[in-house]
C-alpha cells in the first residue's frame, strides 16, 4: 500500500471545492464497484491529466486506511491537515460498505488459479537407487485447478509424513482463521 502523503493530496486537490471532492469521491467507488463511471471531463477543468492518475492512487491509499483502520478517530487523527479531511471522512463513512466490498472482491481476484478437485493416494516406497531397503510411505496428492491463463490444471505432489503433517496444519490455521472471522 503507498503511504499517505497530507501535501501531495492536498496539492492535487487545490482546485477541488468541498461539492467536487464529494462527486468525486462518490464517483470514484461508483467506478469501481462497476456501478457508475468516473470521467475525466467532468474534472478537466480542476486538474491535469497526469495528476488525475495520482488523485486516484492516493484516494485508493486513503480508502484502504479508512476502510483497514479500526476506528474513524484514528482515521481522522492520520488525515489531518488534510483539506477537506472532514468531507472526505464523511463520503467514506457513507460508502464503508461499498469499500470494504470492492477491497474483498479485489483480494479475492488476485489468483486466477482455483482449486476444482483434489485427489490422494498413499504408496510404500521400498527401495532406492540410494537405499536398498527404504520402506517410506509417501502421500501422492493431485491437485486439479482451473487456470484463466493456462491449459495445465494438474498439479502432483509427493509428500512425506513431516512434509503432510506441515500441509495439515496449516490448512488447520487457515480453517480456524475462516472460522473466526465469520463468527464476528
Amino acid at each position: 500500500m503507498n503511504r499517505y502523503d497530507s501535501n501531495k493530496l492536498n496539492k492535487l486537490v487545490e482546485n477541488f471545492d468541498a461539492n467536487y471532492i464529494v462527486k468525486y469521491i462518490h464517483e470514484l467507488i461508483d467506478s469501481w464497484i462497476n456501478v457508475g463511471i468516473l470521467k475525466y471531463a467532468n474534472y478537466s477543468h480542476l486538474i491535469e491529466l497526469e495528476d488525475w492518475w495520482k488523485l486516484e492512487k492516493e484516494f485508493d491509499c486513503l480508502s484502504k486506511m479508512f476502510t483497514y483502520l479500526p476506528n474513524e478517530q484514528e482515521f481522522k487523527d492520520k488525515i489531518q491537515g488534510m483539506k477537506h479531511g472532514d468531507i472526505v471522512t464523511e463520503a467514506f463513512k457513507t460508502r464503508k460498505n461499498d469499500l470494504e466490498s470492492f477491497l474483498m472482491t479485489k483480494s479475492v481476484n488476485f489468483s486466477l488459479t482455483y482449486l476444482k478437485n483434489f485427489d490422494w493416494s498413499i504408496k510404500l516406497v521400498h527401495s532406492s537407487d540410494k537405499h536398498a531397503k527404504l520402506n517410506e510411505l509417501k502421500c501422492l496428492l493431485t491437485l486439479e485447478t482451473d487456470k484463466v491463463s493456462s491449459n495445465e490444471n494438474l498439479t502432483l505432489m509427493e509428500l512425506d509424513k513431516y512434509q503432510l503433517d506441515n500441509l495439515i496444519n496449516t490448512l488447520e490455521t487457515i480453517e480456524n482463521k475462516f472460522n473466526f472471522y465469520q463468527t464476528e
